[in-house]
């Protein structure tokens, strides 16, 4: 079989992008893992009528995008119980985890899914502000450690000792959704 030209793999990673979340995992641990509707539904809890769901929505929505028409989502009915029973799980997830590091106030969930905004917001809300104002200034506006410094009218290994202290941070925040979801189902896959 012939490799795809580099325009037409572009056109599919960039189909596979617009994909819902749900639907973009489970389609990816089909076509790419080879693992069986059973075993996705197996490793994620959900039914497998909803795994066959989104591996034909998947194919649907990547044909429709390339033949340049709007994605639309047709197996809802299937697919929403299961999505809607990731997130709560996922949810849960977060909200435990953020529990963990200080942040004791309930989140309030979008009902839009941003869960990974709400869950980043959180966790930024963490950090003690000098250690976020430092990291900011870093990512965000490229200040070098000397010009942080000045600007915070601090030394420079106080602001290496704030960035450390993010780097350890960031290790312990949250997954995203997506990744949750490759990350669970890849753990669960090693349990059974």
């Amino acid at each position: 079989m012939a490799e795809p030209s580099p325009q037409l793999r572009a056109a599919y990673d960039a189909a596979m992008a617009r994909l819902p979340v749900v639907t973009r995992v489970i389609f990816m641990m089909h076509r790419v893992d080879a693992l069986s509707y059973v075993e996705i539904a197996c490793r994620l809890s959900i039914s497998d009528s909803a795994v066959q769901a989104c591996v034909a929505e998947a194919l649907g929505m990547i044909a429709a995008i390339l033949d340049g028409d709007m994605p639309r989502r047709w197996r809802d009915a299937d697919i929403a119980p299961a999505e809607s029973d990731l997130r709560r799980r996922y949810r849960a997830s977060c909200q435990e985890r953020l529990r963990a590091l200080g942040h004791s106030e309930p989140l309030a969930w979008a009902s839009e899914h941003d869960d990974d905004l709400i869950v980043n917001i959180a966790f930024l809300q963490t950090l003690p502000a000098p250690v976020l104002e430092t990291f900011l200034l870093s990512r965000v506006d490229g200040l070098n450690y000397q010009r942080i410094a000045k600007r915070m009218w601090t030394l420079p290994f106080v602001v290496r000792r704030r960035m450390l202290h993010m780097v350890r941070a960031l290790d312990r925040q949250p997954m995203t959704f997506e990744q949750w979801l490759r990350a669970g189902a890849l753990a669960w896959g090693l349990a059974t």
